[in-house]
């Protein structure tokens, strides 16, 4: 019967013969808690994003993280945040060119959580918060960048700087601090083209930001339909070309103050110096940041010459000295041998004398040369023809040094270096110190 199969399996078991549970065995990890894992330990490795490794990062966030679980999702989004704070600078200007989307997502969940969250969700999206603002102050990003992804970047900043400024509790016044730094950096930069209210003003400069990013992308002057516009490669760490375009505009329209002649001069100069031959390592320099907007705004046509066309015109300018020199007209004293009793006994009155041309007083090539170098070493050479120097004189006496010891000059060896007594020590570096524990939390176990 049924019963007393039930018993026997019973009796088996209380005497060890049937099967064995193992209790203290753990439930299987689910797939996406494995994903996350391996996600976080491979940016734990190294603690910075490696260059090639960057697209494959920004896909598996993209498309396979898309099925995790949303904390473990934001939490490994938010880790490559902070290690790409972290990054060489080619591996930056990558991430602003296909990775600023997800910096936006990140940072608008981080902020409607604030908003509206409980306790322990504020917590989690203020170290998500902290993340983007890490990112944000390490990437080159103006206001004119802000502005063209101001949809995904731009108003999700503005709504956590305004809880920041109404919220009062820790961990908005450890948000307030960064948040701050950042509107104080972006309000000093010109306003950029797209927020004119003029709109004849708003179309000039538009049509500037597309002068210079023809520049940028090594384009003399407007394609036509007969000949259009040469296709560029972009390097893998370069930044792209219509935001780089856009903030020098910004930079220039701060330069001068108004799109006035003097700004649209400057704008077509900076397109045909750019799109020279010989310029292709300062556009790349310039695309890849290693040269500010505000630096290349400022430059002048000499500045933007290619190397080849600086020693050109170093040389046209030699030649122009040379043909310029001022001849002095000088006569020519009969010497011995040419019918003449002698040099000492010539006179003025005999005959009148034969003129001839010598070069100008102390002109010499190797003067022109120096000329010519723009002054390149002249401090050196002032140094090295300078005589002994004299000790230094003493001012004379006051009412007011009367009665007191007169200083004696004391003279110091050149090598001879003053060092401080105790020299300071070195403070640890805090904001290394946020990061690492920023890391470590985000790299939890959920």
């Amino acid at each position: 019967p049924a019963g007393a199969e039930d018993e026997d399996d019973f009796d088996a078991l209380l005497d060890g013969a049937g099967p064995v549970l193992d209790e203290s065995a753990e439930p299987p990890e689910p797939a996406d808690e494995v994903a996350r894992r391996a996600f976080a330990q491979r940016l734990l490795c190294a603690k910075r994003v490696p260059e090639s490794e960057l697209h494959e990062f920004l896909t598996i966030l993209n498309k396979d993280a898309s099925s995790w679980e949303p904390l473990r999702r934001w939490r490994c989004a938010a880790l490559l945040l902070v290690c790409l704070a972290r990054s060489s600078r080619v591996v930056r200007a990558a991430f602003v060119s296909e990775g600023l989307p997800l910096l936006g997502a990140v940072l608008q969940e981080s902020v409607g959580k604030l908003e509206t969250g409980s306790a322990g969700e504020r917590q989690e999206a203020g170290m998500w918060s902290l993340a983007c603002l890490w990112c944000l102050r390490a990437l080159s990003l103006g206001r004119a960048t802000l502005w063209e992804h101001r949809q995904s970047l731009g108003k999700p900043f503005d709504r956590l700087h305004r809880w920041c400024g109404k919220e009062k509790s820790a961990l908005a016044a450890e948000l307030r601090a960064p948040t701050s730094a950042l509107c104080r950096r972006w309000r000093r930069q010109p306003k950029p083209a797209g927020q004119e209210v003029s709109g004849e003003q708003k179309a000039v400069r538009s049509k500037v930001i597309e002068i210079i990013q023809q520049g940028l992308m090594g384009i003399s002057g407007g394609a036509s339909p007969a000949s259009p516009a040469p296709v560029v490669a972009m390097s893998p760490g370069a930044l792209p070309n219509r935001l780089v375009a856009a903030e020098v505009e910004a930079a220039l329209f701060g330069r001068f103050g108004s799109a006035n002649s003097e700004y649209k001069q400057h704008a077509r100069m900076l397109r045909s110096n750019l799109a020279l031959a010989g310029n292709a390592k300062l556009r790349e320099r310039v695309l890849a940041g290693d040269v500010t907007p505000e630096e290349l705004a400022a430059m002048g046509s000499d500045e933007l010459a290619p190397d080849a066309l600086r020693e050109q015109r170093r040389v046209a300018k030699l030649q122009a000295m040379k043909e310029s020199v001022v001849e002095d007209v000088l006569p020519r004293l009969p010497s011995k041998g040419e019918g003449s009793p002698g040099r000492d006994s010539y006179t003025w009155y005999t005959a009148p004398p034969v003129f001839m041309k010598s070069p100008a007083r102390g002109a010499s090539s190797g003067d022109l040369e120096g000329a010519a170098a723009a002054g390149e070493g002249s401090s050196a050479a002032k140094e090295e023809a300078k005589p002994n120097e004299l000790p230094p004189l003493l001012p004379p006496p006051t009412p007011f040094q009367l009665g007191m010891p007169t200083p004696q000059p004391t003279h110091r060896d050149a090598t001879e270096h003053h060092e401080p007594d105790v020299l300071p020590t070195p403070a640890p570096d805090d904001e290394d110190e946020e990061q690492e524990t920023l890391m470590k939390y985000l790299s939890k176990p959920v």
